[in-house]
């Protein structure tokens, strides 16, 4: 947990679970800064700039829709085949009175992982145009939360568990949606590890300007 040396003035880093602050500190490719309060990780030493994170995030965006459009496992018994990407077995699911469960399968394979991946472009965009995010702050708090519940690992696993316990009574395919959702999960699992400290400081670096006041005539 090294705090290496300090960053411009009117940096800072803000604990997302206790809000204690902290002076911004340059953070090295290996290293962790955590929260002297709570023990919460602050930030994490990454090589990703900006554009790399948008990189992520539009491949993000297009694996998701390949999980979203095609079918998750395709069921053979007797000949008939089933083949179902995830919206339409939540569907089925819903009306075969599984509300929960299918209420909780869109949440947080879908909604979540999409709003993640839109609100991160929402943000990314603009900095790297050197123009201002519009409602930057509650997007940014939207963000943090929806992350939260992005589990697309969850549903990962529950769908392999259902896959095995089928396995013995039909013959169960592996459809493309399941690998897309599966690139997901890594793609995901970088953008978080990105944390939210090198969009704030981005946002930041365009409002420095303005704190200048007005060059003398």
């Amino acid at each position: 947990m090294p705090w290496l040396p300090s960053a411009p003035d009117g940096d800072y880093l803000v604990c997302e679970e206790c809000d204690a602050v902290y002076r911004g500190r340059s953070v090295a490719s290996d290293a962790v800064l955590r929260c002297r309060r709570c023990g919460a990780t602050l930030e994490r030493g990454h090589g990703l700039p900006l554009n790399g994170q948008l990189g992520l995030a539009l491949g993000a965006l297009l694996v998701f829709l390949i999980a979203s459009l095609s079918p998750i496992v395709t069921l053979e018994l007797k000949g008939n085949h089933s083949a179902a990407t995830l919206l339409q077995a939540a569907r089925l699911t819903w009306e075969a009175g599984e509300h929960l469960v299918a209420g909780l399968s869109i949440a947080t394979a879908f909604v979540f992982p999409l709003g993640v991946i839109v609100l991160r472009l929402w943000v990314l965009v603009p900095l790297l145009l050197r123009r201002p995010v519009p409602l930057l702050a509650p997007v940014m708090r939207l963000l943090r939360w929806m992350g939260r519940w992005s589990m697309v690992e969850v549903f990962m696993l529950g769908v392999l568990i259902a896959v095995v316990r089928s396995a013995g009574a039909t013959r169960v395919v592996l459809g493309a949606g399941i690998f897309a959702y599966l690139a997901l999960t890594v793609l995901l699992t970088a953008i978080h590890a990105a944390g939210l400290q090198g969009l704030w400081r981005g946002a930041s670096t365009l409002r420095a300007p303005a704190r200048g006041g007005r060059e003398a005539p």
